[in-house]
């Protein structure tokens, strides 16, 4: 039986508030706003470019790009040089690459957005949920945009992604292509797997990953049983097959998957076990005592974390997360199938409204998604001098190199991208076949209007953010925190928010024809 399962990515945080200061439907005093291209309150300082993109055509630009990275690169400015040489060369423009702390993403573009900061393009998804931004209007419609400047790029996206990213029936993102699915699980040093003989068969939910967790508490001093660092949590997950998470809303909201009636649940009394579970392992010094206020990579890079939970165990992942745990090889445990809710908008790029350049950040972006040099430039760095190409378009990264990011789903297309040593040579075909097998959640499609309710979501998002990373990591104890956290969630207006939701939730049953 297919897990159907919620908490995806789970995020504490409510990601519909995050740009709550972003100037709210007056878009910073530009009155164009929700119009097409020609309509944006910032004016490109060229006209309209040539579509042929024939660079010799085009007055020269540069653009400026905001996207996140777990670690930020010492050969970032080198990297950036060399990929100037190509967009130069092609569509006559330099980029002005803005990478910031994956941790500091949200705050840092908050404040970028609320300024008014002219800026073209920023990566978009599970942290910045791109319908949230078009009610901010913080991002502009893009199918004019699309037509014009990127055709190839148009032609080679599924219709479903470019569904996912439409709001009020218009495109705001561009898709990074990559998986499409969801499998959750266990990701596993080999070698404390081997050392304590791990039955990695009798791991059937969460919990059974406790006495592995013990040993390696007993036994290894200098690492960290489980990682969990704040920023995620132990996916609600561990009762297998009873719910589905309601997508674009703030992660607790469910509909059961054997109720025909698709009523919503809200803070199940699962997924609030797994806020006790974390407590629990945190009491075990099973998660690192200082959590809540240390950054998981630090100790990823160095072989420190022994078990890491992962909502993405996709084909050639264990090479991947080999090169992020400080070069030592992985196992993974899956506990589900593979599931998806159809497109949810998880990695993207947006055109800002405030962008000076809209059509040359389409003609770049087109080139990121069908360029395979600029986009392997982007992820791997300079050939021969961050890595190493070994048998066709394997490609091996330098032991000391200063330009890893390991983040390729975040600049485009991962079906560009080389291969790492150990991925399997088709590994690009098994995703595309996950993406179209793939169990689909039948409330994917949902997409929620949050003007309503922007000030109530607001205040529970500030009501989250005191407790998020202590409740994340287990440091707080949650039988004892809930109580006061829940009458301050009342307070800050959970009811009506919960009530415009309902609402919201109630008419797209009726309009998909899944309720009467």
């Amino acid at each position: 039986m297919k897990k159907r399962l919620f908490g995806v990515l789970a995020s504490v945080l409510l990601a519909s508030s995050v740009l709550s200061g972003c100037g709210g439907n007056n878009n910073g005093g530009n009155t164009n706003a929700g119009k097409g291209v020609e309509g944006t309150g910032a004016e490109s300082t060229q006209s309209a470019a040539p579509e042929s993109g024939n660079a010799g055509e085009l007055k020269p630009v540069e653009l400026t790009w905001y996207y996140p990275l777990s670690q930020l690169q010492a050969d970032q400015e080198k990297v950036q040089e060399e990929v100037n040489k190509i967009t130069k060369a092609k569509i006559n423009a330099t980029v002005k690459l803005m990478p910031v702390a994956i941790g500091d993403y949200v705050q840092k573009m908050n404040t970028v957005l609320a300024a008014g900061e002219k800026f073209d393009i920023l990566w978009t998804g599970y942290m910045l949920k791109p319908e949230e931004l078009v009610r901010k209007g913080a991002i502009q419609p893009m199918d004019a945009l699309l037509d014009k400047y990127a055709p190839e790029l148009k032609a080679d996206v599924p219709q479903v992604m470019w569904d996912g990213l439409s709001v009020d029936g218009e495109i705001y993102g561009i898709p990074n292509q990559q998986i499409n699915g969801s499998r959750y699980g266990f990701i596993i040093q080999k070698r404390f797997a081997d050392k304590y003989n791990l039955d990695t068969a009798s791991i059937k939910k969460i919990a059974d990953i406790e006495p592995f967790l013990a040993q390696i508490k007993q036994n290894e001093p200098d690492i960290i049983p489980f990682g969990v660092f704040g920023t995620s949590f132990i996916n609600p997950q561990s009762h297998d097959d009873k719910y589905w998470v309601v997508p674009g809303l703030d992660d607790h909201f469910y509909i059961k998957t054997d109720d025909p009636t698709y009523t919503l649940q809200r803070y199940p009394e699962e997924e609030l076990d797994n806020f006790r579970l974390a407590s629990k392992w945190y009491k075990e010094g099973y998660i690192y005592k200082d959590a809540a206020t240390e950054k998981m990579n630090d100790y990823l890079v160095k072989g420190q974390i022994a078990v890491d939970f992962n909502v993405t165990l996709k084909p050639g992942v264990e090479a991947e997360v080999k090169a992020k745990n400080g070069g030592n090889e992985v196992i993974t445990v899956p506990l589900s199938d593979w599931f998806s809710n159809g497109y949810s908008a998880t990695t993207n790029q947006s055109i800002s409204r405030t962008a000076p350049n809209p059509e040359r950040a389409m003609m770049f972006l087109n080139l990121v998604n069908t360029d395979k040099e600029l986009y392997n430039l982007l992820c791997n760095g300079i050939a021969g001098e961050h890595y190493e190409k070994t048998n066709g378009d394997y490609i091996k990264a330098k032991a000391d190199s200063r330009y890893l990011p390991n983040m390729d789903w975040v600049f485009g297309s991962v079906f560009n991208s080389y291969l790492k040593e150990g991925q399997p040579e088709n590994v690009w075909e098994e995703t595309k076949k996950i993406n179209s097998d793939s169990e689909v959640n039948p409330v994917g499609a949902f997409k929620f209007n949050s003007e309503p309710v922007n000030t109530e979501i607001a205040n529970l998002n500030a009501v989250w953010g005191e407790y998020k990373r202590g409740l994340v990591t287990g440091t707080l104890d949650f039988d004892e925190t809930w109580p006061a956290l829940y009458g301050k969630l009342k307070e800050a207006g959970e009811e009506k928010y919960v009530a415009e939701v309902t609402k919201q939730f109630e008419q797209f049953l009726k309009d998909k024809g899944l309720k009467k």
